[in-house]
């Protein structure tokens, strides 16, 4: 009896077992509740690259498209914590906010994962500057005065980083961006902008950190196309003109003419990319009308800034005047080309966190495209580092501020001419004309007067107005002590009625 009782409960005990041990294998069938499903579709944005620089002290967002509800893993060496997990929405999207570091010579990958992974390497942390235009921010390397020298001495500039956006318009915004950061190198230099390569280098030199250059130009367009189109025309002081421009194809049948073709194809798909400011080169195609251009440009400023979602006190945009050069055209005005460079000094003024850089003494009077685009270049980072990045040791053009009368003689007064003038080939200074009432010229007897200059003419016994470097083939000579050409002006706002003779 005892043994029968010993062997059922023995027999009890072992089918408990057995019943937990099945009990075990069904709970490890069934999936954890905790456990994340990685993403069978992985797809990422085209701004996000290899080779890429991106710039310091800001937020780069990563994102892409993956299954709905579904986990993302992105790590990166420069973030904090370097590994992000982020669940896909039901629309399909995801994306990763990283804080960037202080820009370095460190090199950092990227990778993004699902149920795969994509890897992008090289990267660099820095500053990040877009240059656009027409054909003179377009002049590539190779033909730039000193390009093909520079080209062969490109392998010691590793720390600069180009992306070459190609020529492309469309009527609508495009999200695509089909332009390959590159490192720097011969043939990557070839083609790329002579003007945006010398600044990116000076840049690097001076503030020792990686460059990214991003160059978006394009010959023979006029500033509305690189504008966003519905702010041109929300804009009342640029819309009709603009609607003119909407309907006239250019002189190069391949440019696009319609307001914001080129933003929307070109500018508007870098907008992802943080940037830490602007250089621009362009108007020689809008000078028909050259009243019309500092509002216009200070449209475009207004949607580009909009577009990176920032203001002006981060977002500098800086201007190049345009060179002299002879009449070539017949344009509806009288003195265009001077009309223009005067416009892009007021365009500077009126946009916030702007400047203009004068370049008149490297100008080639029979040709529109001077082949030295090494010196725009320095004089373009020479104010980026003045004024974006605060280094003393840098100047700016001198700009007309205001003039008096006394007796005889009229004082011409210069803004960013505090370390004084002279001229730049140590004779006296020419190309200063003065007028009285019945506004005919006369050239000026010039002298120097620390950052002044005074003016007095034996014709004109009452002088009222003043100007400098008011010509298509005439030079001048006045620059800062630094060597910086001062910029040509006006004290009128009259439209000549008589062309250069």
């Amino acid at each position: 009896m005892i043994l029968n009782q010993s062997f059922m409960l023995i027999s009890y005990f072992f089918l408990l077992l057995g019943l937990a041990g099945c009990s075990g294998e069904k709970g490890s069938a069934e999936p954890d509740p905790l456990e994340k499903s990685y993403s069978a579709v992985l797809k990422v944005d085209s701004h996000v690259q290899s080779n890429m620089v991106v710039q310091q002290n800001s937020t780069f967002v990563v994102s892409g498209e993956g299954t709905a509800k579904q986990w993302i893993k992105v790590n990166c060496s420069w973030a904090s914590p370097e590994e992000t997990d982020v669940q896909v929405a039901d629309d399909g999207r995801w994306s990763v906010s990283l804080k960037t570091s202080t820009g370095s010579f460190d090199t950092h990958d990227l990778q993004v994962s699902g149920r795969s992974k994509l890897e992008f390497t090289d990267i660099l942390v820095g500053e990040v500057w877009l240059c656009s235009g027409q054909s003179n921010m377009w002049w590539p390397m190779k033909d730039a005065l000193g390009g093909l020298d520079e080209m062969l001495k490109s392998a010691d500039r590793k720390y600069i980083r180009l992306l070459n956006v190609p020529q492309q318009h469309n009527t609508l915004p495009t999200d695509k961006l089909t332009a390959k950061w590159q490192k720097t190198s011969s043939s990557s230099l070839e083609w790329f902008s002579a003007v945006g390569y010398f600044f990116a280098k000076q840049l690097s030199e001076s503030l020792n950190v990686p460059i990214g250059i991003i160059n978006a130009s394009w010959g023979d367009t006029t500033a509305e196309v690189w504008a966003d189109r519905a702010t041109v025309l929300n804009t009342a002081a640029v819309k009709d003109q603009a609607l003119l421009q909407d309907n006239t194809p250019r002189a190069d049948k391949n440019a696009p003419y319609k307001i914001g073709s080129a933003y929307n194809a070109m500018i508007y798909p870098l907008h992802r990319i943080p940037i830490k400011g602007a250089i621009w080169y362009q108007g020689e195609s809008n000078m028909d009308n050259p009243a019309y251009y500092p509002e216009l440009l200070n449209t475009l400023v207004s949607s580009w800034r909009s577009l990176w979602k920032t203001t002006s006190s981060t977002f500098p945009f800086y201007i190049a005047q345009i060179c002299p050069y002879k009449r070539m055209y017949d344009f509806k005005i009288n003195y265009a080309n001077p009309n223009m460079r005067f416009a892009q000094q007021k365009a500077s003024i009126i946009i916030q966190n702007s400047g203009s850089i004068c370049n008149d003494d490297i100008a080639d009077l029979n040709d529109i495209h001077p082949r030295n685009k090494k010196d725009v270049g320095i004089r373009f980072a020479s104010l980026a580092l003045k004024e974006t990045y605060k280094k003393a040791d840098h100047y700016r053009s001198p700009m007309y501020d205001r003039m008096t009368v006394e007796g005889t003689q009229i004082k011409v007064y210069f803004n960013h001419a505090e370390a004084g003038l002279k001229t730049s080939d140590g004779g006296v200074v020419t190309a200063f004309e003065i007028a009285g009432e019945d506004r005919v010229f006369y050239p000026a007897d010039a002298v120097i007067d620390n950052n002044t200059v005074v003016l007095q003419s034996n014709n004109v016994g009452n002088p009222v107005h003043a100007r400098m470097g008011w010509s298509y083939i005439k030079t001048t000579n006045l620059v800062h002590n630094s060597g910086i050409p001062v910029s040509i002006f006006k004290t009128y706002d009259w439209q000549e009625t008589k062309e250069e003779q």
